[in-house]
């Protein structure tokens, strides 16, 4: 079916698959999504034709998923000898079929799948003809068409791509009544076409030997389509258009679902690292994730999977470029441009008719140039082509009204043609032959993703592979060009030669045009050989192998990982976990604490037992009577192992009879042991090294607190904390780096730790931590009759992790605890000193609910 009412679910058979039992009873997740069964589920859903892609022995492939197929189609009044009345050949301008090159030529893929929608122009395709279209396609040309429904493909592509997200990508909101909005039908049709070409790719996709490669702003939600059939398939994305800021991406009312269709990729690539800053902010500021470096590469810990963030600009096919100049049809417009534009610098363009290519700023700026500089009339020529306009709307229309408009009053100011505008296709011969003769090309997009048409250039005034011929047909030796870009292109970071502009400030567009006309030969000579280096090497074949070596990289660490899904329609995404480290298994946990005869329990408090926040969180009566019932059990000894102060934690559990309670991370400890008085367990002198740093530290701290909006200092006995949860994400993480190098230079020789914790920074005293409350607590004198045989130990943050790498230490390293049950489990999918983990504080409370219904008093 190709017509879809759903918005955010697909699958009914996932309902109710990871929900708790109605008994409330804390139930393992694993048991419901165990190996055997993820493979069958795998299986099953992708259900393969008989004549898919699939072959035995199977090969590494990369299918490359586009909106649209690399191809051109001419309708034939008859039928071929291929069953089918279409001409069909591969679109070479395409950078899915130039792609091709460097994908096979490293040895490693030995085919590409190219899958998409037919090309544009080819509305309906007659049923008793459409197998033999599809035969042909896979044979000749290893393409796999998605078939959409006339309604539903204008709808997901005119109607939401087009016309709503492409211009929000490129920070256009629809500000006027007549503007397209978000509208949840297009919306709909959007989802419904990114099934399709997730159902379609089924009939392809082999998940253990594929690499899935998908492209472009149309199809961002199909990860997760795909992610779901197959936890462990190959998949990168990449965005070909700007990534626009927070502010802007925001405003889409489905945004947090698009970014976690690009999450559930392996590896998400933009062209400028602008573009995955912005990104990479989105997904600090509306989901709550964070990013990390890892040899050279951005990675954003999703769910324990390492999203790999690949910043690699595309490039151009230079031998095709090169191999047309030789084209008789490239040669002959070569020879007619400098015999008509004999003695004159040309200045070119060749732009698509947009409203973001600043084509009338250029214009703009142009007329500037000769207002200014009126002697150039005679000397210089603007040669303007544009590619016809892809959408018919007001803003087009009025573009070209204006861009005539400017183009008439140049000319009829300088009383000569001293533009040439034409609003044509440009073949490729064509279009190499005009790069060919430009002295100076320029570039003023106002928004754009990458824009290739400076690497045309730079490589076309590099001249055909045959360089002595090359010299002898007119290519001047030694080579040079000129290149004028935008700032607001992706091109313009890797070309450092080419003279970057803003192009709304007019005058400086000018004054640039005349800088670049009045260039000496030895600096356009140097400029262009810089810039050929860059581009000769980094061409389209370069890209392609490039992002596909990171996502071999990227999927060869998670290879020893476990996967398995969680969410549903939409919100669907994969935990994956390292094969050591698994969920806490409630049932065994119950068990063997039914079977101890002596218990030990730590218990972090914030972010554990209550959900983190930037205010007080007293315990719930509820919690105060789960927690009085563990500690009145006499085989428990139950201990809050908190980063509170120690006057909080009596004012909060003081009355809870046999509780032991460790306040300020380790520094303060009081239990039945020490009559219910706090004592240290910090080292003798600990308190005047405090004294003497915590003058240095609080007018710093003061320092951040004022420039921070949204933080807050809280000072205790022992330590100061920086909390930072409520200023915004990312100003709050930079200045949280900034402030640890701080202190760390300021306290370089003060006996100090200063640590980052989940949005705080905690400076404490050197050798203070939880560790040493579990090594009191567990260093107490047992006999083998009442030895402790059974200890839970559960946290969520950093200061935890003392915590666990002490009772390994003790359960390892001493024999009376040998045959002890441990239970160390960290809150939330992290990494972690930590053998298990549990889902959140519910699960928390859920497990100790279960413990304390066997309420089984041993006698010590």
């Amino acid at each position: 079916r190709n017509k879809t009412t759903f918005e955010e679910n697909d699958d009914d058979d996932d309902k109710g698959a990871m929900k708790k039992s109605s008994g409330g009873s804390f139930q393992n997740l694993q048991e419901l999504v165990s190996p055997r069964e993820t493979t069958n589920s795998q299986k099953s859903s992708g259900a393969f034709s008989t004549d898919s892609y699939q072959s035995e022995p199977h090969v590494e492939r990369v299918i490359v998923c586009a909106n649209q197929l690399p191809l051109k189609m001419t309708k034939l009044k008859e039928t071929n000898q291929f069953g089918h009345t279409w001409e069909i050949e591969a679109d070479g301008d395409s950078i899915y079929d130039q792609m091709r090159e460097g994908v096979l030529n490293d040895g490693d893929f030995k085919h590409v799948v190219n899958v998409g929608v037919l090309p544009s122009n080819v509305c309906e395709i007659e049923s008793e003809e459409e197998d033999a279209l599809m035969r042909d396609l896979q044979k000749r040309f290893n393409c796999v068409p998605v078939m959409l429904n006339p309604e539903m493909k204008e709808r997901h592509y005119k109607g939401f791509c087009k016309e709503y997200l492409w211009n929000m990508m490129h920070y256009v909101l629809p500000m006027g009544q007549n503007e397209q909005r978000f509208e949840k039908t297009l919306w709909q049709a959007h989802v419904g076409a990114n099934k399709i070409f997730a159902d379609t790719l089924m009939e392809v996709v082999s998940s253990e030997d594929d690499h899935v490669w998908i492209q472009d702003y149309h199809l961002m939600i199909l990860p997760t389509f795909l992610r779901k059939r197959f936890n462990s398939i190959k998949c990168m994305f990449f965005l070909h258009t700007p990534f626009p800021s927070s502010e802007i991406f925001k405003t889409l009312p489905n945004r947090e679902l698009i970014l976690r269709g690009l999450l559930n990729a392996d590896v998400v690539g933009f062209h400028t690292f602008d573009y995955a800053r912005h990104f990479l902010s989105c997904c600090t500021r509306l989901l709550g994730l964070t990013y990390t470096t890892n040899r050279g590469s951005l990675c954003i810990d999703y769910y324990g999977r390492q999203v790999s963030v690949k910043i690699c600009p595309t490039g151009v096919k230079t031998d095709r470029l090169r191999e047309a100049l030789t084209s008789p049809g490239a040669v002959n417009i070569r020879n007619d441009i400098l015999r008509t534009h004999r003695g004159k610098r040309i200045l070119l363009s060749i732009d698509d008719f947009d409203v973001f290519k600043g084509i009338e700023l250029k214009l703009k700026a142009y007329q500037t140039l000769l207002r200014e500089h009126p002697k150039l009339v005679e000397s210089i020529v603007l040669l303007q082509i544009c590619n016809p306009a892809r959408a018919k709307n007001e803003d087009v229309e009025d573009l070209r009204a204006e861009v005539h408009r400017l183009v008439k009053e140049i000319n009829g100011a300088a009383g000569t043609e001293v533009v040439i505008f034409r609003e044509q296709a440009v073949p490729l011969h064509e279009r190499a032959a005009l790069y060919s003769v430009a002295d100076v090309t320029v570039v003023t997009v106002t928004r754009d993703g990458m824009n290739l048409a400076p690497y045309e250039y730079v490589t076309c005034r590099q001249g055909p592979r045959d360089e002595e011929k090359a010299t002898r047909d007119g290519y001047a030796l030694p080579r040079q060009s000129s290149l004028i870009v935008s700032e607001f292109t992706g091109v313009s970071p890797s070309l450092s030669g080419a003279f970057r502009v803003n192009p709304w400030d007019v005058d400086d567009v000018a004054d640039v045009i005349y800088k670049a006309l009045s260039l000496s030969s030895k600096e356009s000579e140097m400029r262009h050989e810089k810039h050929w280096k860059y581009v000769g090497e980094h061409n389209v074949g370069f890209w392609a192998k490039s992002c596909l070596s990171e996502l071999q990289r990227t999927c060869a660490r998670a290879s020893s990982s476990r996967s398995y899904g969680l969410g549903f329609g939409l919100n669907f995404r994969v935990v994956q976990l390292d094969s050591s480290f698994r969920k806490l298994d409630a049932n065994k946990c119950v068990g063997a604490y039914q079977k101890a005869r002596k218990r030990k329990l730590f218990i972090d408090y914030d972010g554990t037992l209550v959900q983190l926040a930037s205010f007080n969180q007293p315990p719930t009566s509820h919690l105060t009577n789960l927690l009085t019932s563990l500690a009145a059990d006499e085989a428990n000894t139950l201990c809050i192992v908190s980063g509170r102060e120690k006057a909080t934690l009596d004012e909060w559990f003081g009355k809870v009879p046999n509780i032991s309670l460790v306040a300020e991370h380790g520094y303060w400890y009081r239990g039945d042991d020490t009559n219910n008085e706090w004592i240290e367990l910090a080292p003798p002198g600990t308190a005047e090294h405090v004294a003497e740093w915590k003058d240095t530290v609080l007018p710093i701290l003061e320092q951040y607190m004022e420039a921070t909006d949204g933080s807050f200092i809280q000072a205790k006995g022992s330590s100061f904390v920086w909390h930072y949860r409520d200023a915004d994400a990312d100003f709050g993480n930079w200045q949280a780096k900034e402030l640890v190098d701080h202190l760390e230079g300021a306290l370089e020789h003060d006996s100090v730790d200063v640590r980052r914790g989940n949005s705080v920074v905690e400076i404490t005293a050197q050798d203070v931590s939880k560790r040493l409350a579990v090594d009191r607590v567990l260093s107490r004198e047992q006999t083998n009759t009442d030895a402790v045989d059974f200890i839970l130990s559960i946290g969520d943050d950093r200061s935890d992790e003392e915590m666990f790498i002490a009772i390994e230490n003790r359960t390892e390293m001493d024999a009376s605890y040998a045959g002890c049950s441990t239970f160390c489990s960290t809150v939330g999918q992290k990494p972690s000193k930590a053998p298990y983990y549990v889902d959140d504080v519910e699960d928390v409370i859920m497990l100790l609910q279960a413990l304390a219904q066997f309420d089984v008093c041993h006698i010590r």
